[in-house]
């Protein structure tokens, strides 16, 4: 197929998953539509199996993924974790329990890389699916089986948890967040939070000076000094044998150099990039699709069900006692561990809902968002962000082939 022709299809498909993911409030996230299209697509042979590796996004996704990564580091300063040491202590923590408890349950009933690729997924979003495709591809050019189940297979397995867990993580923390709401609501009218009002100026790249020379501050030397970061991370990782991932050494690199204003926050902005880069990415996890048919999806109904229940199961319990002996309320606690069922912009989304369908006045909405609002958009940080990939990154290596 023309690489522009299929360039435009995948856009197309991208777009209809757009639009209803935001007629539903993103209740049916963009990537869930996106993986029924590619899927039945592929299947029903709509769609040559070379449509993603022809529109050139595969190839561009493939060099970018560390950039992307430095660039949610840059994203996070250790101004922002002191201010919210509390959030991040139960979305870390509750990420690091749900890693460590399913990982050791879900091989009583899995073989371990089905264990492995679906803990990476419950536990984190895009990057962490992946990483685990990565390590599979690696193991499948090894000339090793992956496992009872067949390389493409495994791969298309996070996949669909992703999509899956983004749904389940919108109903339960949507219901949550209006007791919270409801609860800041009350203590409102009791007298003990006030409302008030000031012009938070956004930490916006513009706004911040980088150590740089003029002349490294441009879209072009910004992207070369971000590939420059992840080449780096890359030769850290081999110099560890392989123990750190990559993408975990060019997350931390991330948050460090923006400390030391080498990188301005949110460095991708300003080089106008960052959509067509996330879209690259995006588009990678499809790519086992092409090799997939329906029937063969039926065994992955268990493990699915398994991890979803088992995941949604772990945060109610362990963010709860987390948040509670940190002094957060109990659904307060579960929403923040439940943010990495789903991350940002999620957590916004559903904390403006929250606190428009229980406020009854302007004011008591605005409250309700500022007492709530930092808190998810901190918390879907330090899960999604932060600690998953970190976690993800420990994990993968833990595959083999059988």
């Amino acid at each position: 197929m023309e690489p522009v022709l299929a360039f435009t299809i995948v856009m197309a498909i991208w777009t209809i998953g757009e639009f209803i993911s935001s007629k539903t409030r993103a209740l049916i996230s963009m990537m869930l539509v996106a993986s029924m299209i590619f899927l039945i697509g592929f299947s029903a042979d709509f769609f040559p199996h070379d449509l993603i590796l022809d529109s050139g996004l595969l190839n561009l996704g493939t060099a970018v993924i560390g950039i992307i990564i430095v660039h949610l580091g840059t994203m996070m300063s250790f101004e922002d974790l002191k201010a919210q040491w509390k959030t991040f202590v139960i979305g870390a923590s509750t990420v690091v329990v749900m890693t460590l408890v399913l990982l050791l349950v879900s091989q009583l009933f899995f073989d371990r890389n089905i264990a492995v690729a679906g803990t990476a997924a419950i536990t984190g979003g895009t990057v962490s699916v992946l990483m685990v495709q990565d390590k599979i591809q690696e193991i499948y050019q090894a000339g090793q089986s992956t496992g009872h189940l067949s390389s493409y297979l495994l791969a298309v397995f996070p996949l669909l948890i992703l999509n899956m867990k983004n749904l389940v993580g919108f109903l339960v923390t949507a219901n949550i967040l209006k007791k919270e709401a409801t609860r800041v609501k009350g203590e409102y009218r009791k007298g003990n939070l006030s409302f008030y009002e000031e012009e938070v100026a956004a930490n916006t790249s513009a706004d911040v000076k980088s150590v740089l020379p003029d002349f490294l501050q441009t879209p072009y030397a910004t992207l070369f000094l971000l590939g420059l970061t992840v080449y780096v991370s890359g030769w850290l990782s081999r110099m560890s044998g392989g123990y750190i991932n990559t993408f975990v050494i060019a997350l931390l690199l991330g948050i460090i150099l923006r400390h030391f204003k080498v990188f301005k926050p949110n460095a991708l902005t300003p080089t106008d990039s960052f959509g067509l880069l996330m879209i690259s990415i995006m588009v990678i996890a499809f790519g086992p699709l092409a090799d997939i048919q329906p029937k063969d999806l039926l065994a992955l109904v268990w493990p699915i069900i398994f991890y979803l229940v088992a995941g949604v199961l772990i945060i109610f319990a362990s963010a709860y006692v987390i948040g509670r002996r940190v002094g957060y309320s109990g659904p307060l606690s579960i929403a923040v561990g439940m943010t990495s069922f789903f991350g940002f912009p999620g957590t916004m989304v559903l904390t403006k809902e929250a606190a428009a369908a229980v406020g009854e006045t302007e004011e008591e909405i605005a409250v309700i968002e500022q007492n709530i609002l930092p808190i998810m958009v901190t918390g879907g940080f330090s899960t999604i962000t932060i600690t998953s990939v970190i976690t993800g990154g420990l994990i993968v290596g833990l595959m083999m082939g059988l």
